[in-house]
């Protein structure tokens, strides 16, 4: 199993995500500077094209990726049909 995180941001507040999911144990990071409300960018398709089943994939928290619930749902059931784990390092 490896373990991938997902960073999003539209400051530079991404790179204190990027170091935390590094610290956490992630091997690669994917990032996206995005407005919380899009769909996920490039970052997004170099994750789900990299991951296989059983990996998982660490993100900061909810927020930081999305204040959308369509966009949260999306990531979650993709990465879900793929056979990946989500796990959160903050609430």
């Amino acid at each position: 199993m490896t373990v991938y995180g997902y960073a999003r941001a539209v400051t530079h507040k991404i790179d204190d995500q990027t170091e935390k999911l590094y610290a956490s144990g992630c091997s690669t990071v994917f990032s996206d500077f995005r407005i919380s409300t899009d769909a996920p960018g490039d970052g997004w398709r170099e994750l789900v094209e990299t991951v296989k089943a059983g990996d998982a994939v660490r993100v900061l928290s909810w927020p930081y990726l999305t204040r959308d619930v369509r966009t949260h749902e999306f990531i979650r059931a993709s990465l879900a049909d793929l056979g990946v784990q989500v796990e959160t390092l903050e609430p």
